[in-house]
């Protein structure tokens, strides 16, 4: 009996060993398979060390890492949740796990996830731009009405994408197939990439046609572009040595190469020419030519990057294309910027998971001014989603053209139709503070964007002005007149569906200056009393409702910006004199300081408190007032005191 045990102990610890074991083996095969991008064979691999040992922290966090390669968000974010339960778990498993959730429509659970991560490592640009965009989700679905999107059908393609136009109306793009009797991408197991073209024939695509032969080899090519006479392509292509992939290292690793193609005099495609600044240890892929094909816009990991991949620029002269141009931080971030398209007109789109976004690759726009690019603005949901989202194009005009997501598990190409836009007509006047019209008031219509004033005008007796603000534009209106407080008005019409009427009164009071050591007078013009900075008895703070009120003087020193003012802070008459004189300059204080926080220069502002000195009505020391009535003497005012040059 006592042997009996033994041997079933024996068997026993056998078994737990061989279970490791062989856990151990399908985790090591399935790393391996993993860095060859092997992502199909490396997940059935990492299951199986599960199978074999459940609480295997490693190839949790490996099968999320695959699943997360793979597209499948669902399941990563699963892997990633029970990752998040050991001690071993790292703060790059966090920032991905806040990502997958980011990616399942989870931005409040991300968000708390994002915050732990910057707990840690609060410097992270990228994490602070994921924070943002969960807190803004709702923002980024602004433009919900905006486009009517469709997804172009498959015909046999596994999935397509970087849809790009040809000369004959055909779009071009990029496509995997099932694959038939012939080598397999051992990331999908499926086809390695080709490019196609396909027409639309009024209601219907034909099915699709490889284009001309040179452009598709034994392993990946594509994406595509075409300068605008057609005559001139750069195309990627996996980089390749005698007809075999060329590995930069012992993990099987090939990166992307851009090639140049030309026609010759017959019309046929040929004289395909490596460009010079590839380079066996990085990619240079996803090309996007100039109209005029003189400019070439690329995503890069090469060395020298500001994140993990940039988007560059080279320009051809004589032939000769020079070294690529990283476009910089405002474009760039620590992340993925990728799949660049440059449009006529200094536009240029592109995807980034590192600015914020709704999930995964988003798709940005940003436009040049001079030699520098302006802050990208995301171009929200419907493009845009919770998945990748990339490849946008125009078909020729402004209103229609393609993009390319998987928002349904696999990368399709999408057409979007822009409806129709808007315009504002604005009819406006001007008026003083007494409601008098007011002439000679020289009123701007400003681009937002640029700068530049667009147009101009000089208000008559009438006081009367009117503007037509285009669709997609943002705007400053501005009036101004010598001895008169300016104002102005800003209106974005990016998200105008419809024509609309907006009257618009410019009410500009008179600048009295005054000298603050003159005799009081509280019926003077001069002093502009701020409605509703009033204070809780005793107290100094700025109230909410205060704050809003302090946000328009704000704006009207912005507006005004060489005057200088006196911020006058009153108490009413109860509590000691000494007191309340103290109380009210802290609370002229708390104004300037917020005024300050604003972005107002601090020497533009004098803070001055008066106490109960003030009192604007029968409210003095041993009256019977109610505290509604004190509250109108607890209050702010200023006074401008120069005009400053």
């Amino acid at each position: 009996m006592r042997h009996t045990i033994e041997n079933i102990l024996t068997l026993t610890l056998m078994a737990i060993l061989l279970s490791g074991c062989g856990a151990n083996y399908y985790l090591k095969s399935g790393k391996k398979d993993f860095s060859n991008l092997q992502y199909a064979k490396a997940k059935k691999k990492f299951n199986n060390a599960l199978a074999k040992k459940p609480e295997s922290y490693e190839s949790l966090k490996m099968l999320a890492l695959t699943h997360q390669k793979l597209d499948d968000f669902p399941a990563a974010e699963k892997a990633y949740q029970l990752a998040m339960n050991y001690p071993q778990v790292t703060l790059e498993d966090k920032f991905n796990y806040g990502k997958m959730l980011m990616s399942n429509n989870k931005h409040d659970k991300a968000e708390l996830i994002f915050r732990e991560y910057l707990s840690v490592k609060p410097e992270d640009k990228v994490a602070r731009a994921m924070v943002e965009s969960c807190q803004f989700i709702e923002l980024f679905k602004d433009d919900t009405a905006l486009y009517k999107i469709s997804a172009l059908p498959m015909l046999s393609n596994l999935s397509m994408f970087s849809p790009v136009m040809m000369e004959d109306g055909s779009l071009a793009f990029t496509a995997e197939r099932e694959v038939k009797g012939s080598k397999n991408n051992p990331w999908t197991g499926n086809s390695y990439y080709d490019l196609y073209s396909m027409k639309n024939n009024g209601s219907t695509w034909n099915e699709q046609m490889p284009i001309d032969k040179i452009f598709n080899g034994k392993f990946h090519d594509g994406p595509i572009s075409f300068n605008k006479a057609n005559d001139m392509a750069v195309f990627t292509r996996s980089y390749t040595v005698s007809g075999r992939k060329a590995e930069k290292d012992g993990d099987n690793f090939n990166n992307m190469f851009l090639y140049t193609a030309s026609k010759d005099t017959s019309g046929a495609w040929g004289n395909v020419i490596e460009l010079p600044f590839n380079n066996i240890d990085y990619s240079c892929m996803h090309p996007s030519l100039s109209e005029g094909g003189d400019t070439l816009y690329f995503a890069s990991d090469m060395p020298g990057g500001i994140g993990q991949n940039d988007i560059y620029m080279s320009t051809n002269s004589g032939g000769s294309w020079s070294k690529p141009k990283n476009l910089g931080s405002t474009i760039n971030t620590k992340a993925n910027e990728v799949f660049p398209t440059y449009r006529g007109g200094n536009a240029l789109y592109f995807s980034s998971d590192g600015h914020p976004s709704l999930g995964e690759l988003d798709i940005f726009k940003s436009t040049k001014s001079g030699d520098e690019w302006k802050k990208p603005r995301n171009l929200n949901y419907p493009i845009n989603s919770t998945s990748d989202d990339f490849s946008f194009i125009y078909d020729g005009g402004d209103s229609t053209g393609y993009f390319a997501s998987n928002r349904q598990g696999v990368d399709k190409i999408y057409q979007f139709k822009k409806r129709p836009s808007g315009n504002v007509y604005v009819n406006g006047k001007s008026v003083d503070d007494a409601g008098n019209l007011l002439k000679g008031v020289t009123i701007k219509l400003i681009d937002l964007d640029t700068g530049e004033t667009i147009k101009e005008v000089v208000t008559g007796p009438d006081g009367k002005f009117d503007f037509e603000l285009l669709p997609d534009r943002n705007y400053r209106i501005e009036g101004s007149k010598d001895g008169y407080f300016t104002q102005s008005y800003e209106r974005s019409t990016v998200n105008q569906y419809e024509d609309e009427e907006l009257e618009l009164v410019f009410t500009m009071p008179q600048i009295n200056v005054i000298d603050p050591n003159s005799p009081y007078t509280p019926d003077d013009k001069g002093v502009i009393r701020i409605p509703n900075i009033n204070y809780d008895f005793d107290k100094f703070d700025i109230r909410p409702d205060a704050a809003v009120e302090l946000d328009k003087v704000v704006k009207t020193l912005k507006d005004n910006p060489t005057i200088v003012i006196e911020l006058q802070s009153h108490t009413d008459s109860r509590g000691r004199d000494e007191y309340n004189v103290e109380l009210s300059e802290r609370r002229a204080r708390s104004a300037k300081a917020y005024l300050v926080q604003k972005g107002i220069a601090v020497n533009r502002i004098v803070s001055k408190g008066y106490g109960e000195t003030r009192i604007l009505n029968k409210c003095v020391n041993g009256a019977d007032c109610s505290d509604e009535a004190h509250e109108e003497n607890r209050r702010t005012e200023f006074i401008v005191t120069s005009l400053g040059k």
